[in-house]
């Protein structure tokens, strides 16, 4: 039967048999003050921030600190994960070692390409009287749904990637999004 006196560094061991063995190969023993306690190193306040370091008391989390985009889509999310993937993506001029293509500045050359594209349309189209239209108008008429499907593709994989407006780094807590998102809406 084991008994704390002999536990803590007396005659036998815990587990009934004699103590003449000794302690492991490089380890020490602290010798044991008259009265049986054993003297640790630490404090309890020393060995109580200790374990909060090591095990942290786990906090409750609500629908605003979960950092979950749309409130669906987690950090480890799939979609989330290649929504992130083609918004960081390196477009074919960083291979030349030109700067990587980032969807989240105003760096972007394959949307700043589309919206060059969508101004040049505009600025082809003829608007004449009691809504008559030039075959070429009626023509850059048809490519207005490819643009605006492109600056919904890329607003929406932005939202997935970013989250929409919650947390830190959203996508509407930077302004070329917000002015993007009411240019996507107007649209």
């Amino acid at each position: 039967c084991w008994s704390g006196a002999e536990g803590l560094g007396g005659g036998g061991n815990r587990y009934g048999g004699s103590g003449a063995a000794g302690p492991a190969p490089g380890a020490s023993r602290q010798p044991v003050p008259p009265g049986g306690q054993r003297m640790y190193k630490h404090t309890i306040a020393q060995r109580a921030r200790t374990m909060a370091i090591y095990r942290p008391i786990p906090v409750k989390q609500n629908c605003l600190t979960v950092n979950r985009s749309l409130f669906i889509f987690s950090e480890d999310n799939i979609i989330r994960k290649y929504a992130k993937k083609i918004t960081e993506w390196p477009y074919p001029a960083s291979l030349c070692g030109a700067r990587v293509l980032d969807f989240s500045t105003d760096e972007s050359y394959l949307i700043l390409a589309t919206i060059i594209a969508n101004c040049i349309v505009l600025a082809l189209e003829q608007h004449l009287p009691a809504s008559d239209k030039t075959p070429l108008s009626e023509h850059l008429d048809d490519t207005e749904p490819y643009f605006i499907g492109i600056f919904c593709f890329e607003a929406g994989i932005k939202i997935i990637a970013l989250g929409f407006a919650f947390h830190k780094g959203s996508y509407l807590r930077n302004g070329w999004n917000v002015m993007d998102f009411v240019v996507v809406l107007t649209g």
